[in-house]
């Protein structure tokens, strides 16, 4: 009982505690000054055409479409908005604001003039605020009213949302630290302290971003549902490792698997820049050389810090060996830029290897890890194309195949780093979650969990100290909507919904645009991973869990690139390790995949480009994605012997 009794004053305390560490940070007046030539997601907008130029001052300006809509962070209590306007035309245009609960009418003139509006205090950390204005028709456009800037300002309490995201993510984080053996002291002192610092990062002016309730919400559901997972799936032991004693023979196939992979590549390594990446990388290692890190995002992409590092360490190479940045880019600069995922490419193959050899012997380890080298996809991708997917999945199948060894920190170490080069890395996280939580229990979650924050804050932290912290947020997860279309020349679901049309993701259908249909696949084929997972955490099945999600992230989601199913190959052969039938699905990827590269980007082979898109092989190959994805799904959900049986780590 008096254990009890003490939890409950720790959570009334902690309660108490994150109303008042939220009404300090809100203390005194907020304001932002938001121009429309800000990063989407500092604002997101809708219903705004492209940037134009102001033609009597410095600026820029966007058009709306006679119904915008601006989502400014919210300051926080009743809110003062300054909105930069001009009709746009000799007459006067009659404006309605929607800002939630109110709407204001007002008229805007011909000139630039700044409108002052006063609206209520709203719930979130966003605030939505629709523009509503007749429009004129100039170029096939619908023109409504000029935009230039917004300022939003506010000295009230936080967002009421916010108070009970942190609510929320504090009594969870709480119970999932009791679990995890932690005294009630100690456990109250680390929220305390994550009470601090989210709202000491709120007064440092980070409520500009509108993220930390985007990140307590998630943090704490996950804590919830590790309490409550681990009550109906408690702790399996980690697999014991495979004891493995190299022989000549395994020296001898390693050493030939390595040096086929590098005859595969070493042709391509200074070849011609196929689609126009390579240059792009050039240009950026030549900034960040001349400007260092401070100009690290001034081109948008999604490079992220452990990609911009790797850049500047290869920059001065570039120099040395007489290599140059801008064009014409020299091969010696393509080489520097590959070199990283090639070393990515071996250490790959020889960790295939290693794992396959805990499954059988020098035969089958040499197979698996050779179709690896071999597949087109694989070389293209890193040695011709200069992508780094190859660099990316190898921090990805560690993070899968050591799950079992040392608590789980080094694959949560492997994630982190995964996360710090590409954010497609995320697919993983229920994967990750899931298997953590039944060989490692809470205490595992929790400690992998902080290991890979605090890897993530390091990298993160001399970018944002400089003032790059919008910038690389933009990076981290603009990619949604960076190229808002049904598909990307991916031969998926949406390529058989749309073709080779450029279509919107926008479009509805029963009342859900395609993006959200998208997301909402994703979810359903993430949850079904996620119980498979918990059922049986065995290394095959992890990597075969790894691997629908990784062609889910392919098949399901709008906006998906030709290249992404290459993503999915190496976890199969994993999983494959244990049943050798898995090979007929990853032979089927690979020429899919390989079809998709070639017939979408003309670079590569410009004869065959022209042959497969006449043909209709990339409606059969969409097709075959789409069977192979629910096929290899039925056989996670309903394993085979060989698979939920092999039980026994790297």
């Amino acid at each position: 009982m008096r254990r009890i009794a003490a939890d409950l004053i720790a959570l009334v305390l902690l309660g108490a505690a994150a109303a008042l560490w939220l009404a300090l940070a809100y203390r005194g007046e907020r304001s932002a000054t938001l121009a429309v030539t800000a990063l989407p997601v500092m604002l997101p907008t809708a219903g705004l055409y492209e940037l134009e130029p102001l033609v009597d001052r410095p600026g820029s300006f966007r058009w709306s479409d006679g119904v915008a809509m601006l989502a400014p962070p919210n300051p926080g209590g009743r809110l003062l908005l300054r909105l930069e306007l001009s009709s746009g035309s000799a007459s006067v245009t009659p404006v309605e604001l929607d800002a939630s609960n109110l709407r204001q009418r007002f008229m805007v003139g011909p000139g630039l003039r700044v409108y002052r509006l006063l609206a209520p205090s709203q719930p979130g950390e966003r605030v939505m605020l629709i523009l509503r204005s007749p429009t004129f028709e100039v170029s096939q456009r619908q023109l409504g009213v000029v935009i230039v800037s917004l300022l939003i300002a506010g000295d009230g309490p936080a967002p009421p949302l916010l108070l009970a995201a942190l609510l929320f993510a504090s009594l969870s984080g709480f119970g999932l630290l009791r679990r995890a053996g932690l005294a009630v002291p100690w456990a109250a002192a680390a929220i305390l302290g994550m009470q601090i610092t989210a709202c000491s990062w709120q007064a440092a002016g980070a409520w500009r971003y509108a993220l930390l309730g985007g990140l307590l919400v998630p943090g704490g559901s996950g804590a919830l549902g590790a309490l409550l997972i681990e009550r109906r799936w408690p702790p399996l032991p980690p697999a014991a490792p495979h004891p493995l004693i190299w022989t000549r023979r395994d020296r001898l196939a390693l050493g030939g698997l390595l040096a086929l992979a590098l005859a595969l590549c070493l042709p391509w390594l200074g070849a011609p820049d196929p689609v126009g990446d390579l240059e792009l990388a050039a240009r950026r290692m030549g900034v960040l050389l001349r400007d260092g890190f401070a100009e690290a995002f001034s081109s948008g992409g999604d490079y992220l810090p452990l990609r911009l590092y790797l850049l500047r360490l290869l920059a001065p190479l570039v120099q040395l060996l007489g290599g140059s940045f801008y064009d014409p880019v020299t091969p010696v600069t393509h080489v520097l830029i590959k070199l990283p995922s090639l070393t990515a490419l071996l250490l790959t193959v020889a960790l295939i290897y290693r794992w396959a050899r805990g499954f059988g012997d020098t035969r089958r380890a040499t197979l698996l890890a050779g179709l690896y080298a071999v597949a087109p996809p694989v070389w293209i991708n890193a040695a011709w194309w200069g992508q780094v997917d190859v660099l990316l999945s190898l921090p990805m199948l560690v993070a899968v195949a050591l799950l079992d060894r040392w608590r789980g920190r080094v694959s949560w170490f492997a994630w982190a780093v995964a996360l710090l080069i590409k954010p497609q890395a995320i697919i993983l996280a229920p994967l990750q979650y899931a298997a953590t939580l039944r060989r490692h229990g809470p205490r595992g979650l929790l400690t992998g969990g902080l290991i890979a924050l605090a890897l993530i804050v390091v990298a993160s932290a001399p970018f944002v100290l400089i003032g790059q912290g919008p910038g690389l947020y933009q990076a981290a997860v603009g990619a949604v909507g960076r190229f808002p279309q049904a598909t990307n020349r991916a031969y998926n679901l949406w390529w058989l919904v749309v073709g080779d049309q450029l279509v919107s993701d926008q479009t509805s259908w029963a009342g859900l645009s395609y993006r959200a249909i998208g997301f909402l696949l994703v979810g359903a084929v993430a949850l079904l991973v996620l119980l498979a997972v918990l059922r049986n955490p065995v290394g095959p099945l992890r990597a075969l869990g790894a691997t629908v999600l990784a062609l889910a992230f392919f098949v399901l989601p709008t906006q998906i690139h030709e290249r992404y199913a290459f993503f999915a190959l190496p976890f199969l052969l994993l999983a494959a390790a244990a049943d050798l039938r898995l090979l007929l699905p990853f032979a089927v990827l690979v020429i899919t995949s390989t079809l998709n590269i070639l017939g979408a980007i003309d670079g590569f082979a410009p004869a065959l480009t022209g042959a497969i898109r006449a043909s209709p092989l990339p409606e059969l190959a969409a097709w075959t994605n789409l069977i192979v994805l629910l096929a290899l799904l039925i056989v996670l959900v309903v394993p085979p012997r060989g698979l939920r049986q092999a039980d026994h780590g790297i």
